[in-house]
């Protein structure tokens, strides 16, 4: 009995883009690819397809065009090595999983200190991330919640996004 497990805490704490509850993952209709600046846990636009391949491909990038939704981090073959750190980046031309709707981890942004509950906005000019209230101009239906235990957030915590539709 003495390595009986004394305390739960869930969910654990990952990497931004990393999924908290699988099971509420709705990804984009489309497959998508990135534009070479696509990290996991930022939000992901459309573009113009491309001319030369399938119209069901289209370049995405951190601002402009259409919101999507926010980028998944998967284990594929869009990091060079196994050991990718958390801030890698999709290369240029890697297809790209996009939560539509899920509970997923982020980083806050540099000079933010988001709220349990608040609204994430996101600028679609810049891509730039920043906190308010439901229906704001550049709310992505996406809201703050904290992880158990967790009860402020500023630069650099991981915090949860969670948008699941309603």
């Amino acid at each position: 009995m003495a390595n009986f497990q004394t305390k739960v805490s869930a969910p654990a704490r990952g990497a931004p883009g990393q999924l908290i509850n699988p099971d509420s993952l709705v990804t984009t209709a489309l497959n998508y690819i990135s534009d070479g600046g696509l990290e996991p846990g930022c939000f992901a636009f459309a573009e113009a397809p491309i001319e030369d391949r399938d119209m069901s491909y289209a370049y995405k990038s951190k601002s402009g065009g259409l919101l999507l939704g926010i980028v998944v981090r998967t284990d594929t073959s869009a990091f060079d090595l196994p050991t990718y750190s958390a801030a890698k980046v999709y290369r240029h031309g890697a297809s790209v999983t996009i939560a539509a709707r899920g509970q997923i981890e982020a980083k806050v942004p540099a000079g933010q200190t988001p709220t349990q509950g608040q609204a994430v906005l996101c600028d679609p000019a810049t891509g730039t991330v920043t906190y308010g209230n439901k229906g704001d101009p550049n709310d992505t239906g996406w809201r703050v919640l904290f992880f158990h235990g967790q009860t402020t957030a500023s630069e650099d915590d991981l915090v949860i996004y969670e948008n699941l539709g309603g």
